[in-house]
């Protein structure tokens, strides 16, 4: 058998043999770094998160959306300078920064542009759009509160003054976020007119300045805008003649492209706010029902929107079980939501039935709360 070929022991062995012997023959062995998938990475642009609208829900819908915490709400008393560290409401005080600002191009018109486009214009953008939200208190790095303190020392009272800013302490920031961009400008040239191209990228990290840690939640992850994000494809092209420019977009303008990189970071911050809806939702507490109407204990002032989408939950020893879908009004303090569907199960009957015709107030010991699911479409369609 030693002397045998390979021909003659494939002769001696049987059908089964040989072909078990082929099969394993034919196996390729896969090292580990071959064992996962090559993905490309993403380079489309990023889209908006938007709440779907309570009447597009179905039964299956009608759950409790990530992100959402109950613990300690009974600690919140809504006071500006001394809530509760136990109430989850609290709302955070952070400054916001503008770190790496880089611009990525070969063309000398489009650097001196970018770069006239500053950290601190960034910032200062993202300070406005953070501040409608009213679910954040902003330290602002605007040079007019220096303006109007010089200001108001040569109209009051020095001792006025003095004594108001004893009593009102600058604002402790609990988070830092810092902001890296990347600002890309290309041009393109086919036989009869060149196109533009630009790009913005944002990477935004949340840090604690005490520990210096930076902190996982919220994750807002990278955003990708392009300029056909915010002008339309034609408006970006242009003719050249003779290699100089002749008509079309103006790319040597430096305001008209600072117009253009204008327009693409507010999308990035309008993208950055309906991330930062969905990973921090607002939450308030149930009164009472009455026939499709709830009333709720928080407004504005715990950073609910109007029309917002919110599912009512009862919450119990750490289980929550879904009651119903709602639209919500906001008042400066409490809020008013409309039904839109009950979910059909035996909770969301007996409360139904019960607030048929009369005013059904939670009973003592049972907690059911509303939260919201995200930016809803009327703040889009009305802020931004």
């Amino acid at each position: 058998m030693k002397n045998f070929s390979r021909i003659n022991l494939y002769r001696t062995l049987s059908p089964l043999a040989v072909l078990l012997l082929s099969a394993c023959s034919s196996v390729e062995v896969r090292y580990p770094e071959q064992q996962t998938n090559q993905v490309q990475p993403q380079t489309a642009p990023s889209d908006m998160t938007v709440a779907k609208s309570a009447y597009e829900f179905k039964d299956r819908d009608i759950q409790v959306p990530a992100n959402f915490d109950t613990q300690g709400l009974d600690s919140c008393n809504f006071t500006k300078n001394n809530e509760s560290e136990a109430c989850p409401l609290k709302k955070k005080a952070i400054r916001i920064y503008f770190g790496d600002n880089d611009v990525v191009t070969k063309n000398q018109e489009e650097r001196a542009a970018l770069q006239k486009l500053t950290n601190k214009q960034l910032g200062l953008m993202l300070e406005n759009q953070l501040a409608g939200l009213n679910r954040f208190r902003i330290v602002t790095q605007d040079n007019v509160v220096e303006t109007e303190k010089a200001q108001q020392l040569m109209e009051q009272d020095v001792s006025d003054i003095a004594n108001v800013m004893q009593s009102n302490s600058v604002l402790r920031p609990d988070y830092a976020v810092k902001i890296d961009t990347v600002k890309t400008a290309e041009r393109f040239y086919a036989e009869y007119n060149g196109v533009a191209r630009y790009d913005i990228e944002m990477t935004t990290s949340v840090i604690d300045p005490y520990t210096k840690e930076k902190l996982s939640y919220p994750n807002i992850g990278k955003i990708r805008v392009k300029g056909t994000d915010v002008r339309d494809k034609e408006f970006f092209v242009y003719t050249e003649v003779n290699n100089r420019y002749y008509t079309g977009f103006n790319y040597k303008d430096e305001e008209n492209i600072n117009s253009v990189f204008s327009g693409m970071a507010s999308k990035s911050f309008d993208i950055l706010l309906s991330r930062l809806l969905t990973e921090m939702p607002s939450s308030a507490q149930v009164q009472a029902f009455r026939n499709g109407q709830v009333t709720l204990d928080r407004g504005r002032n715990a950073g609910i929107l109007n029309n917002e989408t919110m599912i009512l939950f009862n919450y119990d020893s750490g289980f929550v079980e879904p009651i119903a879908v709602a639209v919500v009004k906001p008042s400066k303090s409490s809020s008013v939501a409309q039904v839109v569907r009950w979910k059909n199960n035996d909770m969301a009957k007996n409360i139904r039935r019960s607030a048929k015709g009369n005013i059904y107030r939670i009973p003592e010991g049972q907690k059911v709360f509303a939260v919201s699911v995200g930016l809803p479409q009327d703040y889009l369609e009305t802020r931004m």
